[in-house]
């Protein structure tokens, strides 16, 4: 066979592919429409199946190098802001055709296909700043839509695949015009005359498709046409006059946007690294056997040869749930012979609770009127502690007998607050919320199955129980949405009888999948770091989130008006410097201004014109005051908008407090990330991160007690390479970036200038995330050979180090994983790729990994010796946040000094490493207070 498919020219296999999402989402499903496709249980999956159908159309028979699905922004866009009425006459999407939609992105998502979305732009802004810069340099460009928005784009390397009956109908110029009677640079100025009823983009009235095209061989533009309107008689002529306004605000709105900025480099858009078989899983479980199939023997590249056939990684070693073999079929809980039934009385109920203390092991879940748990309220709980056997107990619902809360609170205390049991729960942080405020604080042993999926694979992309079901029970559950298909429908408005089905199975598997995780803990050696350090954290991270953290609006208040000021300030000086008005946060505008006005030295080019970047600008402030004022500006913009303005509408009413969520699997490394808000990205060491965090303040006699460690991942790294220079730094509690600097510069350390210092603690950080002598020397300022002289002279002193990363690289390529001091698993999926780019980048995930995860594991031991201590010795103060490596606690004012030595001690003996931990601690009134 030949390596080019047939019908693929040569050029295209290095063609950039732009795949129009929703174009293809909604022509697929209305192509169905009179015979919609649905899976095995009833549900329209149309959309799904021809949109991955068409992609792998695509892929087979074009295999393309680089591609992108572009889809449209969430929010209004730029063309809503303009002209409110802009698509306001389309009809809302069918319930049926949305619902497939988050199944097509997450199926993309885990395929690893990249996918382009910007608030405020259209797809098609994003693949016509592609294109443009596909035309720019000659790379051939093929968008894969049936917009005629985008026919405009079409030119000599930009091309438009059309779907259609027969695969695909390419558009050049030359058949745009056979088309539509106008070439592709008209079609811009016909749609502004003509008008698109499918968008409300008006057009001139009584102008059609005819009157259009005559006019256009005639004038050749839009402009010309108004420039010779007196040459034009008749009702043509009054319609024209009459219509000029809406003939250009339709051109305003039709024209496509070149430049906007991407959240990915043409370089970041390959199929390299694609998933075929990850896709196959969530097509399996929405019931799509044939194409789930056909993704999973997909590969990008030709049949392997001889030396692909064997890994160098052996089996159980690599094996993932993405690469595993998919069932042929998904049980129901109609295959099933479970007994599942709803409690009607307390006394049964008393005997449920009697039989699973008996068992000693019992899987809990909650059904609540909200997702938010620090709002919800319990509707209804559920129980199982054998497989195939489960119950409901209704407290609320809209039919039927229901039991009286008080009791069943009783009865569920005595239960769960037993420590000699163990609570089986998914996510079972959120039923401990919502049991805490309804008055039984759980304090048996905790078993989460969520968390216990992320340890045994911490790179998979979701752990929600449909997926954990599918993949260890080859079980397909009964969706939320099946039993509460109204968005603004809650749980208690479910009739029992179905209630009892949903929620009842969701102990059944939660129960039969603590059988399974608990024995794959076991085989990998992970059921100690489970049981010893992640499932003691739930209940400690669940008190923090309901302590919550008290804001001062007022001060953000204050402060916005302060941004206010300053921007409007900034926005005026430079419109003086320049001379005239402009759009400070347009690329274009901007490039006009600094590069074409001001005459300033442009420092690099993008396809789209001189780039205008905050490392650009930067640079560009030493030669010119206009550049420093829009960074500035730019600075003061985000932080406005995304904290001073969007923090005080988290606060919970009820609580006058902001409850922000930790999240356990949220990061392969074991890093806890902070989500609804994030308040682990808040600006830390300038004057506006402070004011920010100012506005975050204790309870009256109460303070913050917060602790930090010193240089953590540093310290890791000292203990894991054995490096005797590094380790020497830190045991006798030396500045180790001096002491780096004095290494590689040969200088004694008194000697070390403030420069040399920072350079040492660029590579002194850069080594762990595998930075290279090309960013090193950007982040620098300093010529490539410097850099590249700095990292030898840095790995000839540190000869440990690089010994370190080399055997972390072999080892991650024998065994496919690495794992952290504590015992973290992550696998490395990627680290016998033959692509050398993406082999690389898992060699640097490689060798972060041990360094960042011991730090987070070190970090969380920490807090469980903390909590235990508070609690022994009954003090008041608690942890309310967890910031990556630093702790804050909120304590009563008489007991803040000693809380402040309590806390310095736990961290300083958190985890015995061959060099000190060191931590700083300070204590105030606000968070502001802190790192000045």
């Amino acid at each position: 066979m030949s390596e080019n498919p047939a019908g693929a020219p040569d050029d295209e296999r290095t063609a950039l592919y732009l795949l129009d999402g929703y174009s293809l989402i909604y022509r697929t499903y209305f192509a169905f429409m009179r015979n919609p496709l649905r899976n095995p249980d009833g549900r329209n999956i149309s959309a799904v199946f021809g949109f991955f159908r068409t992609l792998l159309s695509i892929l087979q028979t074009r295999r393309p190098s680089h591609f992108a699905v572009a889809l449209d922004s969430k929010t209004p866009t730029f063309r809503h802001e303009k002209y409110p009425e802009y698509k306001a006459t389309r009809e809302k999407a069918p319930d049926d055709l949305r619902e497939q939609i988050p199944v097509i992105e997450e199926v993309l998502t885990a395929l690893k296909v990249p996918m382009l979305r910007i608030d405020g732009m259209e797809a098609d802004d994003i693949m016509a700043t592609l294109a443009t810069r596909c035309r720019a340099d000659g790379t051939p460009c093929f968008i894969i839509s049936g917009d005629k928005d985008l026919l405009q784009l079409v030119d000599e390397p930009v091309r438009i695949l059309r779907p259609d009956r027969d695969g695909f109908r390419e558009l050049t110029r030359t058949e745009v015009f056979d088309d539509w009677s106008v070439y592709p640079e008209q079609i811009l100025d016909y749609l502004s005359l003509v008008g698109d009823s499918s968008d409300n983009v008006p057009g001139v009235k009584g102008i059609g498709d005819k009157t259009a095209v005559a006019l256009l061989e005639q004038f050749t533009t839009l402009d010309a046409v108004y420039e010779n309107l007196e040459t034009i008689t008749g009702s043509r002529r009054k319609k024209l006059e009459e219509g000029r306004e809406n003939a250009y605000l339709s051109r305003d709105l039709i024209t496509l946007e070149t430049d906007v900025e991407l959240p990915l480099e043409f370089d970041e858009l390959t199929l390299d690294a694609i998933d075929g078989p990850a896709a196959a899983e969530i097509l399996m479980r929405e019931g799509m056997k044939s194409v789930a199939s056909e993704y999973n023997r997909y590969r990008p590249s030709a049949p392997a040869g001889p030396e692909e056939e064997a890994s160098p990684v052996p089996e159980g070693g690599a094996e993932t749930p993405s690469t595993a073999e998919l069932p042929d079929h998904l049980e129901t809980i109609d295959d099933r012979a479970a007994d599942l039934v709803m409690l009607t009385s307390i006394s049964e109920l008393r005997d449920w609770v009697a039989r699973a203390k008996q068992a000693g092991t019992f899987a809990f879940d909650s059904e609540t009127d909200d997702i938010n748990p620090v709002s919800a309220e319990p509707v209804g709980f559920s129980l199982a502690f054998e497989a195939d056997s489960a119950c409901y107990i209704p407290i609320r619902g809209p039919d039927g007998p229901v039991l009286e809360a008080d009791e069943v609170k009783q009865c569920l205390r005595e239960l769960l607050a037993n420590p000699e049991l163990t609570i089986v729960g998914q996510n079972f942080k959120y039923d401990y919320k919502v049991l805490a405020r309804w008055g039984v604080r759980p304090t048996g042993r905790v078993f989460d199955t969520m968390i216990a999926a992320w340890l045994i694979d911490s790179t998979a992309n979701t752990y929600n129980m449909d997926r954990l079901a599918e993949q260890y029970l080859s079980y397909r559950t009964i969706r939320f949405s099946d039993v509460v298909p109204r968005k603004d429908a809650t749980f208690d408005e479910v009739p029992l009888d179905v209630a009892t089905r949903y929620a009842a199975e969701d102990a059944d598997v939660t129960f039969r999948l603590y059988g399974e995780l608990s024995k794959k803990l076991a085989e990998r050696g992970l059921d100690r770091v489970f049981r010893e350090l992640e499932m003691p954290l739930v209940p400690i991270l669940a008190e923090m989130e309901l302590a919550g953290i008290a804001l001062s609006p007022g001060v953000l208040e204050q402060y916005g008006l302060e941004l206010e000021a300053l921007l409007d300030g900034l926005q005026a000086e430079v419109y003086r410097l320049c001379g005239r008005e402009f759009n400070l946060a347009s690329t274009k505008q901007l490039q006009e201004v600094l590069f074409e006005d001001r005459k300033l030295t442009p420092v690099k080019k993008t396809k789209t014109g001189y780039s205008t970047d905050t490392a650009v600008l930067q640079q560009l402030a030493h030669e010119d005051p206009v550049p420093e004022k829009v960074l500035r500006h730019r600075l003061l913009s985000k932080l406005k908008s995304t904290y001073v303005d969007s923090l005080p509408k988290l606060v919970n009413p009820r609580t006058g407090r902001i409850h922000t969520n930790f999240n356990v699997t949220g990061t392969a490394t074991g890093r806890l990330s902070s989500i609804e808000p994030n308040l682990q990205n808040i600006p830390i060491r300038d004057e506006e991160g402070r004011r920010i965090r100012s506005a975050f303040v204790s309870d009256h006699g109460w303070s913050f007690v917060t602790a930090d460690y010193a240089q953590i991942e540093l310290v890791v790294l000292a203990h894991l390479s054995g490096d005797p220079a590094l380790r020497d730094a830190f045991a006798n509690n030396i500045d180790v970036h001096k002491t780096t600097a004095s290494l590689i510069f040969g200088l004694e350390i008194d000697d070390v200038t403030a420069e040399q210092r920072r350079i040492a603690k660029t590579i002194n950080f850069g080594v762990m995330y595998g930075m290279s002598a090309f960013r090193l020397s950007n982040e620098l300022g300093i010529s490539r050979a410097d850099a590249a002289g700095f990292i030898d002279a840095y790995f000839t002193k540190y000869a440990k180090i690089r010994e370190f990363i080399d055997n972390t690289v072999r080892g991650a390529e024998k065994n496919g994983y690495v794992k952290t001091i504590l015992g973290h698993e992550r696998r490395i999926h990627e680290i016998n790729n033959r692509n050398k780019t993406v082999k690389m980048a898992a060699e640097r995930t490689a060798v972060n990994t041990p360094i960042q995860g011991s730090a987070a594991d070190i970090v969380k031991v920490a807090m469980l010796r903390i909590a235990a201590r508070l609690s022994d010795e009954k003090r008041k103060s608690r942890l309310i946040l967890q910031v990556h490596d630093e702790l804050i606690l909120e304590a009563p004012d008489d007991e803040a000094h000693e809380t402040a030595l309590l806390v310095e001690h736990e961290m300083t003996h958190a985890v015995e490493l061959d060099v000190p931990l060191r931590v700083s601690i300070e204590i105030g009134k606000d968070w502001g207070a802190f790192h000045s």
